[in-house]
This record gives C-alpha cells, sequence and structure tokens, in this order.
C-alpha cells in the first residue's frame, strides 16, 4: 500500500482499529472528559450530543445506541444533578504492571565482538531500557507498538538510538504475520477545525536486477480531523522543514539497508475482534480488548460505593420553628455540604404535647458488598488480560519465597514466558542490529550490525538469606564448587567479577594441611628403639 494521499482520515481500511484504539485510549489516559466524549458520541452514532439532548431515553433504545447508553459512561448524567462518576485508573495500572512484569530488571545485552559489546554498554547507558518500559506498557494497552532506529544529530551527535510508535499513529501492511511496509503519522499542529500531518512511508523497493533498498517517503498534509486534506511543501511547516535536507526529488530518504528499517512487536495473539477483517487480522491483541464492559462495571461499583459514602454523610433535620428567617420573599437555597439543613413543619415540643425535635439522620455504608464486587471484576480484567491478581498487589504484602510468589502468580509468569519468548526477545535483537546497520551505513559506525545476546532475568529474586541457605546445604553435601557459589549469590555478576571474587575467596581461605606428610613426619622423629614390642630392622 503506498503512502496516503488524501481522503478520510483515518483511512477505512483500519476504521475498525481507530474507533477500539480511541476507547483503549480514553481507558488508558483515564480522563473522565475523554470517556464522556467517547461513549456519549458512539451512542449518538457519531454526531456529538448537545446538553439538551443528554436525555436517558436511549436507554430504552436497541442496537448500539441503546447498548452503549446503558453503559456507566455511555449515560449521560441527569439534568440538574452533578456528575458523580469516578473512575477507576485499572486500566492503566494493568498496562504498567504488565510492563514491569517484563522490564523490571534490565535485560541482559551480549556480544563476543568487543566493539558490539561496547556499543550495547553505551545504549544501555543512554536509556535503552525505560524506552523498553515504555514500548511495553504501550503495547499492552493498543496491541502493538513499533521499533525503529532514528538519526538525530541534535540529540546524539554521534550515534543513532531507538524509536517508539504506538500503534494508533501507524497504519502496517502486515502478511502472514509479518510487517512489509508501514506508514506513520503524527501530528504537526491541530487547532480543531485544521490539522496538519506528518506521514512517513516505510518500505523497501525491489529493483530491477532483484536488488532490495530500503527508503523512508515523507509527505505533510494539510486537512481537518477527518480528512487528510492537501500535500503541502515539507519546508513550509517548521516541524518538517529539517526533513527537506534529507530526501531527494520523490521526497524519500534511503535508508541504506536491503530490508525494512521498523520492527513490530505484537502484544499478544491471536487477534479475536477482527479475526476475519481483510489486513487487521494479523494485528496484536490489547489486554484492553474484551475488558471494556468490565472496566465500565468497575467504574459503576466504584461510584456507587462513593455515593454511598457521600448520602451517609451525617445530617441534623430540625422544625422549621428552629430555623432563622432569611426575610420575606428571601425564599430558601440548598446547601449539600452544611449540616443543618431540612426543614421540617411541625409543632415544637412543649410539655406533654406531640411534636418534633432535632433529629439525627445517617445511612450505613455498604462497604463489604462494594469492595467484594470491586474485587471479583478486578480479578476477572486481570485474568482475561492474562494476569494473576496477586501481580497487581491485591493478596497484600506478606512475606514469601519465590517460590511462593511463582506458585501464586502462576498465569502472570506464563504470560511473561509467551511474551519475552514469542515477541519481546527476538524483537530488541533485531532492532539492535537494524540500529547498528544504520550508523555503520550513514555514521560511519564501528560495530558490526549483528544480533546481540538478549537475556531476560527472573523477575522475582529470592532473600539473600533464603539464597545463603541454599548455598550452605550444597557445600555440606559437597555438590558445589566455590565458582557456582558466588555465581548464586550474586546473579549480576559477569565473569571477569566472578572470577576475581574465587580467587579472593581461595587467597583467604587457609592452607590445607597434607595429613599423610604430617604423619610420616612424626615417625620419622620417634625414639631409637621404636614402639613396645617392635624390632629393629634387620631383626628377627
Amino acid at each position: 500500500m503506498p503512502i496516503p494521499t488524501g481522503g478520510a482520515w483515518p483511512p477505512p481500511a483500519y476504521g475498525l482499529a481507530y474507533a477500539a484504539y480511541r476507547d483503549w485510549d480514553a481507558w488508558y489516559t483515564g480522563d473522565p472528559d475523554r470517556l464522556r466524549t467517547v461513549y456519549l458520541n458512539r451512542a449518538a452514532n457519531g454526531q456529538s450530543l448537545s446538553p439538551s439532548q443528554r436525555v436517558r431515553a436511549g436507554q430504552y433504545a436497541g442496537g448500539i445506541v441503546g447498548y452503549l447508553s446503558r453503559w456507566l459512561w455511555g449515560n449521560p448524567p441527569s439534568p440538574g444533578q452533578r456528575d458523580g462518576r469516578l473512575h477507576v485508573p485499572l486500566p492503566a495500572d494493568l498496562a504498567a504492571t504488565a510492563a514491569n512484569l517484563l522490564f523490571a530488571e534490565p535485560p541482559t545485552l551480549t556480544s563476543e565482538d568487543k566493539a558490539v559489546q561496547a556499543r550495547l554498554e553505551l545504549l544501555q547507558e543512554d536509556g535503552l531500557n525505560t524506552t523498553l518500559l515504555h514500548a511495553a506498557e504501550a503495547d499492552s494497552a493498543f496491541g502493538d507498538v513499533y521499533l525503529r532506529p532514528v538519526i538525530d544529530r541534535d540529540v546524539y551527535p554521534d550515534r543513532a538510538f531507538l524509536g517508539v510508535v504506538h500503534a494508533d499513529g501507524a497504519l502496517p501492511v502486515i502478511r502472514w504475520g509479518r510487517l512489509v511496509e508501514v506508514t506513520f503519522w503524527s501530528e504537526l499542529e491541530n487547532d480543531g477545525q485544521r490539522v496538519i500531518r506528518l506521514l512517513e512511508h516505510h518500505d523497501v523497493v525491489t529493483g530491477a536486477d532483484g536488488s532490495r533498498a530500503g527508503r523512508i517517503e515523507y509527505r505533510v498534509y494539510e486537512g481537518t480531523p477527518t480528512q487528510l486534506g492537501r500535500a503541502i511543501s515539507l519546508a513550509d511547516h517548521a516541524g518538517s522543514v529539517h526533513l527537506a535536507d534529507l530526501v531527494d526529488e520523490t521526497g524519500a530518504q534511503a535508508t541504506g539497508l536491503d530490508r525494512l528499517d521498523v520492527v513490530r512487536i505484537a502484544n499478544t495473539g491471536p487477534q479475536r475482534r477482527w479475526r476475519t477483517e481483510p489486513g487487521l487480522k494479523y494485528l496484536g491483541r490489547s489486554d484492553f480488548d474484551g475488558n471494556e464492559q468490565i472496566f465500565d462495571r468497575i467504574d459503576e461499583t466504584w461510584t456507587s460505593w462513593l455515593r454511598d459514602v457521600r448520602l451517609a454523610r451525617a445530617r441534623i433535620m430540625i422544625p422549621d420553628y428552629m430555623l432563622q428567617s432569611n426575610g420575606p420573599g428571601q425564599g430558601a437555597t440548598w446547601d449539600a455540604d452544611r449540616e443543618v439543613y431540612a426543614a421540617i413543619n411541625a409543632l415544637p415540643v412543649t410539655g406533654n404535647a406531640t411534636g418534633q425535635g432535632i433529629t439525627l439522620s445517617q445511612f450505613a455504608i455498604r462497604h463489604a458488598e462494594h469492595k467484594a464486587t470491586a474485587d471479583a471484576l478486578t480479578e476477572v480484567a486481570l485474568r482475561h488480560a492474562g494476569l494473576s491478581a496477586q501481580t497487581l498487589g491485591e493478596e497484600g504484602d506478606v512475606a514469601v519465597t519465590a517460590t511462593e510468589v511463582q506458585a501464586r502468580e502462576r498465569q502472570s509468569f506464563t504470560t511473561r514466558g509467551n511474551r519475552i519468548v514469542g515477541a519481546w526477545q527476538p524483537g530488541i535483537a533485531d532492532a539492535i542490529e537494524l540500529l547498528l546497520a544504520v550508523e555503520r551505513g550513514q555514521m560511519g559506525g564501528k560495530a558490526e550490525p549483528v544480533k546481540p545476546n538478549v537475556e531476560f532475568g527472573d523477575s522475582v529474586s529470592e532473600a539473600p538469606e533464603t539464597v545463603a541457605r541454599t548455598v550452605q546445604l550444597l557445600d555440606a553435601a559437597n555438590a558445589i564448587s566455590i565458582e557456582t557459589k558466588v555465581r548464586m549469590v550474586h546473579p549480576d555478576w559477569d565473569d571477569k567479577q566472578v572470577r576475581a571474587e574465587v580467587k579472593r575467596i581461595r587467597e583467604d581461605e587457609p592452607t590445607p594441611v597434607d595429613v599423610g606428610s604430617s604423619l610420616g613426619a612424626l615417625a620419622g622423629n620417634q625414639p631409637d628403639g621404636g614402639d613396645e614390642g617392635e624390632g629393629q630392622p634387620g631383626e628377627e
């Protein structure tokens, strides 16, 4: 698919995906106003609702209008009342937890080539792990994320770095599960009516002789929120003027590679929502996919809980004869925060006469029921995303061993292992190889463009006391060497550090005594005549 040249935005072929991205972005951002806008507009079939149109009749309608208006965020608030709906940021917490499960400990990058190893260490110093952590969080929320090498001499004049593009900023072309080309886009300017977009189309061109050449084609368009609009020159906008000197007469830049300079990392699969849609069936699956209604019910539960708290505030009701008059014609006002608020038309209590005095009103808060409901819904949402409830800290901070943690969070660690082996480990290796190739071709880099070894550590480490006890037991059984003991106690050390520590341990150990030599020396020092009952040599 060539770079888009006009028409509706986003392109109709990606309409279903981008409608879902808007929903997931609202949940991920956690902005109540955005949630209201997304679901109210969808309930109105894409037409914005004015305050006078926000009535509850849609709750009884059929189709998508009735379905969404029965949601908490698809249901407009009652006229004349403040909107007391509460959003719980569980979706954002879920995405952050999924990312931390992968990159709480930085992966180890190694290579036998010394120049490559030095470049890998510099790449770590440049913040590679932070980049990967943020990419994994976006991957969990939107289902896909893209890594690509970037050269910006104002950032790093002598080297490239990895850039991240989220799924809602990409138009990929995927065949048989493999990315063959992609268009990245970003907004340079947006005032609500006029939108200027920058498009970057990454692909590979095959020549007549069978040679392959990667390239990036740049375009800038001026349009509206729903239309791409007309093309303008790269030099006409400050956000794209730096690209004008990088492209040829066709508006493209050669990457110097014989393959695509982009790596796509899918969150998980298979795709469920668009499994029969051409062009979308190979997209990654978001952890939010299928969880939207659960998120909505969790917000509804917490909103009801906080409503109980609000209604249960103590109120004092007093008869009107105890209130101070504001004067004739002044009327009455309502203040929800004042403690004495209700005027009751009742007779005063005098002597034995029947009347009404001061009455205290305070309702119960159904905290246990609300908490149980919220916890059950949270567990369902996490399980659907492949995580255990304990991963989010639902079981408290009770001290347990790493083995017990693994048992409790088996589902989370299974998901983690699948994502490491199936996506992140090969994806990181491919992205770094591309970065080294771009550096060598365009910046004279010395490191050979090879794939490094990417090793993920254990996400849960044993306590030092537990490790020490294990080492002691193995040592008592003569089943462990000094080097293995050092590696168990210091799993983060490299070979050089381990060898140095083994040498120090051996130097500190006392010199062993040769028992046989000692006994021989003692025998040679016996007085003449030997032991009683023994004959001298040569005697019978």
